[in-house]
């Protein structure tokens, strides 16, 4: 992605889908937002780490794309360091094209929140379901079942002792907590320094 352009993801998207507000600009923003609000609640709940921008690609409509699940519920690099504090990967780039605003106020961005909301609530209904197919790779020798306890954290991370409400407001709290999360700006940085990977 950054490789494509001198600029960022915003500039990235006004290039390949022409000038904000129009038709093909604004639709391929709305698949960005529907899908990075997929990928905020499975990485919630999944944990997947190594989220630089090598590992976040992006399809011809719009939509996010990861690759590479090598770390994901107890595992990460660099020793699980755990550096990655976020529950997702909301980078100032991401967050250009989700609320440009800047400060949290724009639709876009309360589109993006809501959509949150209500994947993690309709996720939280299929949790035993969810944690059962987990489950049938506990005994796969996969590193990420190899420490720690996966399983009880992934059924933790779905808060089953909250209601509704609670639950709706913890995604808020996290969409919030990872918005140009410093961790994820230092991340990107090791990455550019180590891997030579575009911030």
């Amino acid at each position: 992605m950054g490789e494509t352009t001198d600029g960022g993801l915003y500039e990235i998207f006004q290039q390949d889908y022409g000038p904000v507000g129009t038709p093909s600009f604004e639709a391929a923003r709305e698949n960005f937002i529907i899908s990075s609000a997929g990928y905020a609640v499975a990485s919630l709940l999944l944990q997947p780490k190594d989220r630089h921008n090598g590992n976040l690609l992006f399809d011809n409509t719009g939509r996010l794309v990861h690759i590479d699940f090598g770390f994901i519920l107890e595992t990460s690099p660099g020793g699980n360091m755990r550096f990655e504090s976020a529950h997702f990967k909301l980078s100032h780039e991401m967050t250009q094209l989700l609320d440009p605003s800047g400060v949290m106020k724009s639709e876009t961005w309360y589109r993006f929140v809501g959509l949150c909301v209500k994947g993690y609530l309709a996720a939280r209904r299929y949790m035993d379901g969810i944690i059962n197919t987990v489950l049938l790779m506990v005994d796969s020798g996969l590193p990420c079942f190899s420490r720690g306890d996966p399983i009880g954290n992934l059924r933790k991370r779905f808060h089953p002792e909250m209601n509704e409400r609670e639950a709706a407001n913890f995604m808020i709290r996290t969409c919030t907590d990872a918005y140009n999360k410093w961790t994820t700006a230092g991340y990107d940085l090791i990455q550019y320094l180590q891997q030579g990977i575009e911030k």
